[in-house]
């Protein structure tokens, strides 16, 4: 019997979570397999392990995991990977994370249409993620960047929450211009509050739009990562 397990990172905020609960329920609808479950990596349960738990008590022997998550990083190179050792009676199949797909920079520039931009023509993009300690996820940060820039036929600029370059030292650069930023999260807790605050600081023109998070254009996209696994 086979069997998929999502995975989500976990938020502080119960509302959070619950908005990804929801998103994942409709996720599984969509799908043909007959176990389905769900969990996440920290601040909230079920865990991962609980998740494997509960397919394995229903005689499951292949699982595919696949990690709601934005970019590659840690967690789902290392973090993962480690809370599914110590089952020997299953295998496991790793999707990837959700990554760069023309449905990511399509929802990227639908963000960026909700909020107003292109009425000027000193508008500017700053796409802003979390960050990663994995140099995978900054290339394929840039990646997307890249494909963004050329929807909207324009520069789109980098920055991060938590590594360099920062999005502060981004706005600083670009003060001159009408600045969008992009927050690229889908559990946005308290960052995007953060962002606000930061950002009335900086004295600078900016516009700041919604976040991704768990839009339902993403129910296709999460079924493909389901379906490109290894083992």
């Amino acid at each position: 019997m086979e069997a998929i397990i999502y995975i989500a990172h976990g938020s502080r905020r119960q509302e959070a979570n619950e908005k990804f609960i929801a998103f994942i329920g409709e996720v599984m609808k969509r799908s043909g397999a007959a176990v389905q479950a769900f969990g996440f990596i920290e601040h909230a349960e079920p865990t991962i392990r609980q998740a494997i738990e509960e397919c394995t008590e229903q005689g499951v022997q292949e699982i595919t995991v696949v990690p709601v998550l934005l970019l590659p990083g840690i967690h789902s190179n290392e973090d993962i990977p480690a809370e599914c050792k110590g089952y020997p009676n299953a295998v496991f199949y790793y999707g990837k994370p959700i990554g760069v797909d023309e449905i990511m920079v399509n929802l990227l520039y639908d963000r960026l249409s909700s909020a107003g931009f292109g009425k000027h023509a000193n508008d500017t993009v700053l796409l802003v993620g979390h960050g990663s300690r994995e140099p995978a996820a900054a290339i394929e940060f840039e990646r997307l960047a890249n494909g963004l820039s050329v929807k909207i036929a324009g520069e789109v600029y980098t920055g991060y929450l938590t590594t360099s370059v920062s999005y502060q030292d981004k706005i600083k650069q670009l003060s001159e211009k009408n600045i969008y930023i992009l927050p690229y999260l889908l559990f946005s807790g308290g960052y995007t509050a953060k962002m606000e605050k930061e950002i009335s600081g900086l004295g600078a023109r900016v516009t700041l739009c919604d976040p991704i998070g768990f839009d339902e254009k993403l129910y296709p996209l999460i079924q493909k990562r389901a379906n490109e696994v290894w083992v």
